[in-house]
């Protein structure tokens, strides 16, 4: 008989190909936002015409945070089982996920109500909106960098992943809080993806379990 609690426990760790699967696509459907700098009516165009795409592209944001939270969650139970002091690094994995999933809820929001209201409300009151969302970004960064950097301090010590994608997360820890934070937030959904495939070869080879990634 399959064990169906191993199951889930197995397929847990693909919640994070399903976060960075879904933050691409709710980008992706809303197509490309105006600058806060922007004409007022330009910006305004822009939230009147693509309204329905933005408030579909905001629900499945939104979605994608629930997937980032379980995610961190198999994160942290990978994490504390290979773990000989559990606890701290564990749980601010645990912690980096919630922040920056609360963060991707806010900016759904926010990103939800100007769609929504876009033919509503004044149009200055659209251009602070779209200026509130076009720079909404440090939740999101303090709680993948904390989770990338909580990991990798592990895998320093554990090699619940290999020590050269930790560095590579250090690397991206660093560049989060550059100008170039946007690209290496996209870096870091991609380095999400690589460590929930890792972590689900691990669940489904019972082998691997006790045996280090190198």
């Amino acid at each position: 008989m399959v064990d169906r609690r191993s199951s889930v426990a197995a397929l847990a760790p693909l919640t994070g190909v399903l976060f960075v699967v879904l933050i691409v696509v709710s980008f992706l459907v809303g197509g490309e936002p105006p600058d806060p700098d922007d004409r007022v009516g330009e910006i305004v165009e822009y939230w009147v015409d693509n309204d329905a795409a933005n408030m579909v592209g905001a629900v499945i944001e939104s979605l994608a945070a629930v997937s980032l939270l379980f995610f961190a969650a198999s994160l942290r139970r990978a994490l504390r089982r290979d773990e000989e002091v559990a606890g701290v690094l564990s749980v601010a994995a645990l912690a980096g996920g919630i922040v920056a999933a609360a963060g991707i809820g806010v900016d759904a929001s926010i990103r939800f109500a100007a769609a929504d209201f876009a033919d509503d409300i004044d149009p200055g009151t659209i251009q602070t909106l779209n200026a509130m969302w076009s720079d909404f970004f440090f939740p999101m960064v303090i709680g993948m960098a904390t989770l990338i950097l909580a990991t990798g301090l592990s895998a320093l010590r554990t090699r619940v992943i290999p020590v050269w994608l930790a560095w590579i997360g250090f690397l991206l820890v660093v560049v989060l809080f550059t100008p170039a934070g946007f690209f290496a937030f996209l870096a870091s959904s991609l380095w999400i993806l690589i460590v929930s495939i890792l972590l689900w070869r691990r669940e489904t080879n019972p082998t691997q379990i006790s045996a280090p990634l190198t």
